[in-house]
Formats: C-alpha cells, sequence, structure tokens
C-alpha cells in the first residue's frame, strides 16, 4: 500500500496556506448590487459635521468624505447587502432608485479601488480628468457619417445595447499599438452583448487601410478634428464604456494601456487574458 503521509501534508500545509491567505480579493468594478461590503479593520476615522476622514493604518493613507460618502460609508456592517442598502436609502430619502442604485455602487468601488474594502484589490487611483464625463451621466448625443460615407449613424441607434467607444485617428503611435489586441477582442465583446464603436479622424483611405490591416470589424464613424466636444479634449486613444442606456459605465480609460484592460473588462476576461468566472 503506497504510503499517503507525505502528500496528506503537503494537501493541508496548502490547504492552511490558501486559509490564511483568504479568498483572492475581486477588482473593484466587478462590486455590483450582491456585493457585501465590510470595512478593512485597519481603517479608523473621524466624523464631523456630517463628513468623515478616514485613515488606513496600514499605509498612513487619509480619504475625505463628504457627506453622501459618510452616510454610505457609516452604513457597511458586513452583513447588507448593496443591493439591501440601496433599498433603505431609497426609502429613507423617497429618492428615483436609479439615481441612488449608481451612485452608491459607485461610490462602492471608489472604496474598493482605495482598498478601503475587505476582499477588494487595491488599485493606483490616477488623478480625475476634469474633463471626463462621470460615470453615471449620460453621453452627449451624435450623429456621425461611418466610414464608407453611405449612411448617418447616431448615438440613439445604439440604445438597448453596451457599446466601447473608442476615440481614435490612424496617426496616432499609441493606437496602432493597441489595435491587433482590440481586433482580438471582438468576438469577445460581441458574446458578452458590447459593440465596440471607433469614433476617428483624419484622412478616409488612411483610416480603411489601418483597420483592414488590424481585421478590425466593427462601427467606425468619422468626425471632423474637435467635432464632438466630450471627446476634443482627450486625446487618443481613450475609451467610454457606455451602457443601454446611453450612460457612462466605467471610468473614462485613457492610453495605450488603460484602454485594453477596459476592453478586456467588458470582454469578460481577467487581466490575465482569461474569462471570468
Amino acid at each position: 500500500m503506497a504510503n499517503t503521509e507525505g502528500t496528506d501534508q503537503a494537501v493541508t500545509e496548502a490547504q492552511s496556506s490558501e486559509e490564511e491567505q483568504g479568498p483572492p480579493e475581486i477588482k473593484a468594478s466587478t462590486i455590483d448590487e450582491t456585493f457585501v461590503p465590510r470595512p478593512r479593520p485597519s481603517i479608523v476615522g473621524v466624523e464631523l459635521d456630517g463628513e468623515s476622514v478616514l485613515l488606513e493604518k496600514d499605509t498612513v493613507q487619509v480619504h475625505h468624505l463628504d457627506q453622501i460618502a459618510t452616510l454610505v460609508w457609516n452604513s457597511f456592517d458586513g452583513s447588507v447587502s448593496l443591493g439591501e442598502l440601496i433599498q433603505e436609502i431609497t426609502e429613507a430619502f423617497q429618492a428615483d432608485p436609479d439615481v441612488i442604485r449608481n451612485d452608491v455602487t459607485s461610490l462602492t468601488q471608489r472604496f474598493g479601488r482605495a482598498g478601503l474594502l475587505e476582499g477588494v484589490r487595491a488599485e493606483a487611483i490616477r488623478p480625475p480628468n476634469p474633463n471626463a464625463l462621470p460615470t453615471g451621466t449620460e453621453v452627449p448625443a451624435f450623429e456621425l457619417p461611418d466610414l464608407e460615407g453611405t449612411r448617418s449613424v447616431a448615438l440613439d441607434d445604439f440604445k438597448g445595447r453596451q457599446i466601447l467607444l473608442v476615440n481614435w485617428s490612424p496617426s496616432c503611435g499609441f493606437c496602432e499599438r493597441i489595435g491587433e489586441e482590440l481586433a482580438t477582442l471582438e468576438p469577445q465583446l460581441r458574446q458578452q452583448g458590447t459593440e465596440m464603436v471607433f469614433i476617428t479622424v483624419g484622412d478616409v483611405e488612411a483610416n480603411k487601410e489601418q483597420f483592414e490591416r488590424f481585421g478590425l470589424t466593427s462601427t467606425v464613424l468619422v468626425q471632423e478634428s474637435g467635432e464632438l466636444e466630450f471627446l476634443a479634449p482627450m486625446g487618443t486613444p481613450v475609451a467610454y464604456l457606455v451602457d443601454a442606456d446611453g450612460k457612462v459605465a466605467e471610468e473614462l480609460a485613457v492610453g495605450a494601456d488603460e484602454v485594453p484592460v477596459l476592453a478586456r473588462a467588458a470582454a469578460g476576461l481577467e487581466e490575465d487574458g482569461q474569462a471570468s468566472a
């Protein structure tokens, strides 16, 4: 009979190590109404006039919360789900449930990115772009010709579908860097019900050559330089994930590093390129 003592011991040690490390942390962007928020035990805070200052003892980082953020933060007890909390706040303030849902979910995701919540992976937080559309706001309406010049396409034409709206230029070296990867993500995006839509500038033939070379088959719309004011100060490439109601679903992704990350997340892929559960 084989001696399993060594194997059993190795399994026990591995299980013990997993228990000590705890379950893998989730990304803040995956937080939804089923999530049960619990502050990390290393967070301490003080409240004054309805606002709070939180201190993360391990990193000595300080976070200031306004009155709304303080109200939401104080509601996190580790037992109530975000959906239940949204319902409680909606009933208490007799407010629009969609507005409360968006605000509470967005705040909770921000807390997660800042490393304030148990089970949520802290992320590097870049300063907010003052020109970016905030999450939850409607993308300004537009209507532009397609790359062939045969039809006009409006934002309203995509209502009921999620889109990844990418600001693009064929002369942009950073766009050139990510074109091939975006092409490989098109099938997964469509499987997730997300359509990629490029808003490009420049010479039509140069655009056609580049999109054909990458194998990109998504919708391409052409604007005059600066025509869409909400994209004009953003540069290229940048991308918004726009929900089925035409509202910004995620923070603006900027540059050749962030745009593919947003595209992979919209395609249901983890950072390592594997399909998420």
